[in-house]
């Protein structure tokens, strides 16, 4: 019977305070190690859909004022960069945008002072205070501004609002309307230089990833479409 008694204890001993500490110990490393992994999934797959939903919102407003054949160079557009061009594309495609707020070419539809960088972190744009962009809040919070050049419109989105990191790449975007449709920079064709120029909309369409932000050099249309590809 004692025999079995002290048995019976050892099975009940509980974990000691150096054994808790080792395993709370591994399970913290562990989760070190995996928890900005899953972060930076998960921020992927935020940017994708965010971006290919404001291309679809886009694209239906574009080919909806133009229903009547009419494309893009008889929208009366001014000379490059010309703010009576932007305005003229941007009472176009309102009435087919479900807005939250209508800066036209004042402030407020973009973070007031903030200057855009490229990926590479040189200075870009100060949007806010461009008087030849037209810009408007979506229902949804994406930032819009929209510009003219003699023949095109382009369009610049912000998909995360008010949010940084205010950088070309990561949460803006640029989208150029042309005749008949609307074409993401860096598409098949046009100049991409990651780090440098505005040619990331297109990859993260077609490619669904942000993996320029991991291995550009291993990346292009006649290269890698992924870091694991």
């Amino acid at each position: 019977m004692r025999g079995g008694g002290n048995r019976l204890s050892s099975y009940n001993r509980g974990f000691t305070l150096a054994e808790v500490l080792v395993t709370l110990g591994i399970i913290g490393v562990v989760a070190a190690m995996t928890m900005p992994v899953l972060i930076q999934n998960h921020q992927e797959k935020v940017t994708v859909t965010r971006l290919k939903k404001v291309y679809s919102v886009l694209s239906q407003a574009y080919m909806s004022s133009s229903a009547e054949n009419i494309d893009i160079t008889e929208w009366g557009l001014g000379e490059t960069f010309s703010s009576e061009g932007a305005e003229a594309i941007a009472q176009k495609m309102m009435p087919y945008l479900k807005l939250n707020k209508n800066c036209g070419f004042g402030k407020g539809c973009f973070p007031n002072g903030v200057v855009y960088k490229y990926l590479n972190g040189t200075s870009w744009y100060r949007i806010d205070d461009a008087s030849r962009a037209y810009k408007m809040i979506l229902s949804d919070g994406t930032l819009i501004a929209i510009e003219s050049g003699k023949t095109y419109g382009k369009v610049f989105v912000d998909i995360n609002g008010f949010k940084g990191p205010n950088q070309d790449g990561k949460d803006m975007f640029s989208f150029r309307l042309e005749k008949n449709r609307v074409m993401p920079f860096g598409y098949q064709g046009d100049i991409v230089s990651f780090g440098k120029n505005e040619g990331y909309a297109a990859w993260v369409i077609y490619n669904e990833n942000t993996d320029y932000l991991r291995c550009p050099s291993k990346l292009g249309w006649d290269k890698a479409k992924s870091c694991k590809g």
